[in-house]
């Protein structure tokens, strides 16, 4: 994959150039040395279809690109940008090319895709060749399966970057695969590092989720990312698809997006992890739906998913979610108002213990602003791009500062009265987020949810001890992955709002071991002190 990567990227390649030309034939070599024929498909787009596609979407389509653009990398943190309609266009040629494996007893299959046009100033190895070159990879192994269960499609698209006009026409030609194709996948790149995000799916997506869940050993994915993308003016190739109809999961990197769409994204410059990761997760997507057993009705239910750990995707209904969402809030609201009701807590308690942790959010998040003014001007970064070091040092810093004032102020609670001004913010998040953002409410129920069982167990400190320590570990690992993924999307001037978010499970450790240790009654200390 490597050797081909390196041959198809030694010069820009944007739609319509000669360079094109040159990779297009090294794709077409390759399929032939594999005893395979492929198909190419040639549409032109006239100065006046360009103008017309450009201005339908400038007045109000989202999610779509309007013109190349050649300013600074990642100034739009999605994959294309909305610009202004531009002049003078010429004709434009594009040639898609596809390759058709066919099983023998079904016309059912899926569809995998990538772009093998490149920006003008752009040497486009990360965005998009080493998607083409996995893609060759996972076709040269297909073609060798003498047991296929599915077809299965290998699409190269032409003019990614001019709006992704080589999608829309290949969507146009072909109406006939409308209910042939069960699942269209697209590979692509905002950067050359990092791992391979699955940041898009269709809708209704929890049978897709499922075969995804299956079919990859390592999967990074979130619900939420699909949740923000579809708000955002950014469009990828399938895009297109999913706008016809079509079920699709869409794939990309995000790390290093100061390379993207400049010379910089050049082969010597992709990460290595990152290119082993596109080779692995597209075999793995090839092999699982060469066999794969697609429901003729699927699920019309939506999901919320994310990565736990390595390698474990976790997943549940929409209805599941909700319903989580409503243990949390019933149940926290009975804790409350036993704990006030019995006098643990009171009233006052829990509106200053608001007040401190929104307080204390807000001063790490202003400390974190500091920090990253001060060294992004002392190492002369710009502001779209992504700097690890600064990210990691920032959040280190103020994450430290939020946990030594949580302590010092919980250290003579009790966890009640530590938890209390906690779980009332808690449980506005979850309302909120189950109300206007179902697909990230996880990350409010379910650590609002650990922290009622650890409250139940205060009674047995062992107990205590133990669900702080195994609860208080699995709430910081939901929490990990979601800040690091809003300051890899959103960039530097993002710090802050990731380090805000980080001070939820920053409180939750602090309430855990910090407050004070109810004994049980049954204790020789307890029968001592009421003695």
């Amino acid at each position: 994959m490597l050797a081909n990567l390196k041959a198809m990227t030694v010069a820009p390649h944007p739609a319509g150039s000669k360079e094109l030309d040159e990779v297009r034939n090294y794709i077409l070599t390759q399929t032939r040395n594999m005893g395979l024929e492929a198909t190419i498909d040639q549409e032109t787009y006239t100065a006046a279809d360009i103008s017309t596609v450009n201005r339908e979407q400038a007045g109000g389509q989202k999610r779509e690109r309007i013109v190349p653009m050649n300013s600074p990398s990642g100034e739009s943190a999605g994959n294309n940008h909305i610009g202004v309609v531009p002049e003078n266009l010429d004709d434009l040629v594009l040639n898609n090319i596809w390759v058709k494996l066919d099983a023998p007893d079904t016309d059912r299959g899926i569809l995998m895709m990538a772009h093998y046009d490149s920006e003008e100033n752009a040497l486009g190895a990360a965005d998009d060749m080493v998607s083409v070159c996995a893609l060759i990879e996972a076709l040269r192994e297909q073609a060798r399966n003498p047991d296929l269960k599915n077809d299965l499609y290998f699409l190269f698209t032409d003019g990614e970057e001019e709006i992704a006009l080589g999608a829309k026409a290949f969507v146009k030609s072909h109406p006939e695969l409308q209910g042939k194709i069960n699942l269209v996948l697209n590979f692509d790149a905002r950067g050359n590092r990092g791992g391979l995000l699955m940041f898009e799916t269709s809708t209704p997506n929890l049978d897709l989720l499922r075969h995804f869940q299956s079919a990859s050993s390592h999967p990074i994915s979130f619900s939420f990312l699909t949740g923000l993308y579809r708000k955002m003016p950014n469009g990828t190739d399938l895009t297109t698809f999913l706008d016809a109809g079509y079920p699709g999961l869409n794939f990309a990197v995000a790390g290093g997006v100061e390379h993207y769409h400049q010379p910089t994204d050049s082969f010597e410059n992709l990460n290595r992890g990152t290119a082993y990761n596109f080779l692995q997760t597209v075999l793995e997507m090839a092999d699982y739906g060469a066999q794969a057993q697609f429901q003729d009705s699927p699920s019309n239910r939506n999901s919320v998913f994310f990565t736990f750990l390595p390698g474990r995707l976790v997943l549940v209904s929409d209805f599941m979610a909700y319903f989580l969402s409503a243990l949390a809030v019933l149940a926290s609201l009975c804790w409350l108002i036993v704990q006030i009701r019995i006098g643990k807590v009171h009233l006052r308690q829990i509106v200053i213990g608001t007040g401190w942790l929104m307080g204390t959010t807000g001063a790490a998040s202003l400390l974190s602003w500091g920090i990253v003014s001060v060294l992004t001007q002392m190492m002369q970064l710009g502001k779209t791009t992504n700097n690890d070091l600064v990210f990691l040092w920032t959040a280190l810093a103020s994450g430290l500062c939020a946990l030594a004032v949580l302590i010092f102020r919980m250290r003579k609670q009790s966890l009640a009265e530590a938890l209390a001004g906690l779980l009332s913010l808690l449980l506005l998040l979850v309302i909120g987020s189950t109300i206007f953002f179902y697909e990230i409410s996880y990350l409010f129920t379910l650590p609002a949810l650990g922290m009622l069982i650890v409250a139940v167990l205060d009674r047995y400190p062992i107990g205590r001890m133990i669900a702080s320590t195994v609860l208080g570990a699995g709430i910081w690992l939901l929490y990990v992955p979601v800040c690091w993924l809003i300051y890899v999307l959103l960039m530097i001037p993002a710090i802050p709002v990731a380090v805000a978010v980080s001070v939820i499970p920053v409180s939750v450790l602090a309430a855990f071991f910090a407050s004070q240790y109810r004994l049980s009654a049954t204790t020789p200390l307890a029968l001592d002190n009421e003695n």
